[in-house]
């Protein structure tokens, strides 16, 4: 089986991944990083990946971050499995606003009370279902959050649709039924990548990592095994 480097998402942690139970996982801890920039972090993860060539797992923030790899790396990597991502904003007024607004997280993060803040994250309508337990430990790692809002922002996140048009990484991408603006951009990146296969969980929002954990992980399994 083929070694994993997995990325959790935004308010996640490594234990996102590794209660998956999937041998060979390495669950990167995104709170070290999160002063890297896109390309820099993208760097890491190829220099992580040694000769070894893994599959790159990525769920939502993560899984912006794992685009970027495999945009930037792609022969470092075997394949990747995506989980609820974006590929990048295609305006600028876009990226303008989103930077702005993910400014304003990043203050929350460092200055509201952290039940507060999660409150607030958690009453996004694209969220929805179960908020993941263990979320209270973050409070000490604030600042490295708050860090990551403005870094790895959405609107400072290129538009990656034109770099994997020639990306030959095969790629597994999961959305959930109920999550209907990422599951319409899953089908979309289904015809961007060459090798992409976008699989719908019925049921399921966005928090897919959280609320059936079970399809993603034979996503996984699968292009370990592949």
């Amino acid at each position: 089986m083929k070694r994993v480097l997995a990325l959790h998402g935004n308010l996640g942690s490594p234990g996102d991944w590794e209660n998956l139970g999937i041998p060979g996982l390495e669950a990167v801890d995104l709170w070290d990083h999160s002063e890297k920039g896109f390309e820099e972090m993208a760097r890491w993860l190829a220099r992580r990946a040694g000769d070894e060539r893994p599959v790159l797992a990525g769920y939502s923030l993560g899984g912006r971050l794992a685009l970027h790899a495999i945009a930037l790396h792609p022969d470092m990597w075997s394949g990747a499995v995506i989980v609820s991502a974006h590929p990048g904003l295609q305006s600028e007024a876009e990226r303008t606003d989103r930077r702005a607004r993910d400014g304003e997280w990043s203050r929350w993060a460092r200055e509201l009370p952290w039940i507060e803040f999660l409150r607030r994250w958690d009453s996004q309508g694209v969220l929805g279902g179960t908020a993941p337990e263990g979320r209270k430990a973050l409070d000490p790692f604030r600042h490295s959050v708050a860090a990551a809002f403005e870094n790895w922002s959405l609107g400072r996140q290129e538009d990656l649709r034109p770099a994997l048009r020639d990306c030959r990484v095969p790629v597994s991408w999961l959305t959930g039924e109920r999550d209907r603006k990422f599951t319409a951009l899953g089908e979309e990146m289904a015809s961007v990548l060459p090798r992409c296969r976008h699989e719908v969980v019925p049921g399921a929002g966005h928090r897919l990592l959280h609320e059936v954990a079970s399809p993603v992980a034979r996503s996984v399994l699968a292009m370990t095994a592949g």
